[in-house]
């Protein structure tokens, strides 16, 4: 048993949970994060690294992706890790009109905000990517895009967190809420309690059961998603790869593949994406995905059928129904909050992971003009208003 006390638990430890134990530290609170498994081993640990900008949902969207975009330069710095960023730069391939169309729209909208990106025909693509096959391909959409190493990220975020003061206990699944009233005043894992005057939800696809728990209903789905990391080879690829409507068919409801491909530095490609919805949390590769992913691939790159598969990885990808981050207080708690659905993780959570420490650390919790289009209370009934 034990009678700690802290201004906050956060129940996670993945890239959402380590960031937010990061910012709500650095007020000067007291953190004690809670994981199930180990640091970075949920949906973190499948994350390629991308930090995208040309699939955000909507201009104001957008706008925060390229905020948050902005300040990932800089952030290994403020970590003191090597976070090995660099600026790759996506290509989106496009198969026919439609997809053409709709991506010189995204160009557009990139461009009115200085962002580099444009339309380029099949001829410049195998200008800059001379590898590829383009037989089935009218050209892609190239947009500004960096990539960094998602473990270092999280465990970057997570050793900040420490040397301030956050305590992390891994291997601790919570197992009960300590209740009285409208609030959550504990945690029970196994034998312990732990007593905080905040709960975080930081949770990710395990957010709905975690929630479920309390009798709070959260919107928070997913799908399984699978990808394959093969053996480093001589540098081939130039640019991140990936396909024309990526996200629809990730977060959609068909089995299907969405290719993206990149190059490491140190060789290795990853290879992704096989999607298929399911009701319960899978992390087994499936029998069908590996093949069909492979085969995909082999479209685009056909000299590379000899390629070595290393190992192979599945995991939830979570979303809510409107593709949009859940960020607030939950509605039937005075003290319970949820930071869960992202969508671009990589720019977009340290920017809400900073925005959310600073208004839960306030007098009065107010949402920002940042998180407010966030909030559960668009999904969920009965929502709670501080008088």
């Amino acid at each position: 048993m034990t009678d700690q006390n802290f201004d906050f638990l956060i129940i996670g430890g993945g890239l959402a949970g380590c960031a937010l134990a990061y910012y709500l530290v650095k007020t000067g609170a007291s953190v004690l994060l809670l994981e199930a498994k180990s640091i970075c081993s949920g949906t973190s640990a499948a994350c390629a690294g991308r930090a995208q900008i040309i699939e955000s949902e909507t201009i104001d969207y957008l706008k925060m992706v390229i905020n948050g975009y902005s300040n990932l330069p800089n952030l290994g710095q403020e970590l003191e890790t090597d976070l090995d960023w660099e600026t790759r730069g996506h290509l989106t391939l496009i198969a026919n009109q439609e997809q053409w169309t709709a991506n010189e729209q995204l160009v557009l909208n990139l461009n009115r905000l200085d962002i580099p990106a444009k339309m380029m025909d099949a001829k410049e693509l195998l200008k800059i990517e001379p590898n590829i096959n383009t037989k089935n391909c009218l050209g892609a959409a190239f947009s500004q895009e960096g990539h960094l190493n998602s473990f270092k990220l999280c465990f970057g975020f997570a050793h900040a967190a420490k040397k301030k003061g956050a305590k992390f206990l891994i291997n601790s699944r919570v197992t009960g809420f300590i209740r009285k009233g409208t609030r959550i005043i504990g945690l029970q894992v196994g034998q312990s309690n732990y007593y905080g005057d905040s709960i975080l939800l930081a949770t990710g696809a395990w957010t709905a059961q975690i929630a479920e728990m309390i009798g709070q209903a959260v919107p928070i789905l997913h799908t399984h998603a699978e990808a394959i990391v093969c053996e480093p080879i001589p540098k081939i690829i130039n640019h991140h790869i990936g396909v024309s409507g990526f996200y629809e068919t990730v977060h959609g409801s068909q089995r299907s593949v969405t290719l993206g491909v990149g190059q490491h530095s140190n060789g290795s490609l990853i290879i992704s994406n096989a999607i298929q919805p399911e009701e319960r949390i899978n992390l087994r590769s499936s029998s069908w995905g590996m093949p069909a992913i492979v085969e995909a691939f082999l479209n685009i790159f056909p000299q590379l059928g000899n390629l070595r598969v290393l190992r192979t990885w599945a995991a939830p990808s979570p979303f809510s129904a409107d593709h949009l981050p859940i960020i607030g207080r939950l509605p039937d708690f005075d003290n319970v909050f949820i930071a869960a659905g992202f969508h671009l993780a990589i720019p977009t959570i340290p920017l809400l992971a900073e925005e959310i420490a600073k208004s839960l650390t306030e007098l009065d919790f107010r949402e920002s003009s940042l998180l407010s289009p966030f909030s559960p209370n668009r999904f969920l009934q009965n929502a709670y208003n501080p008088g």
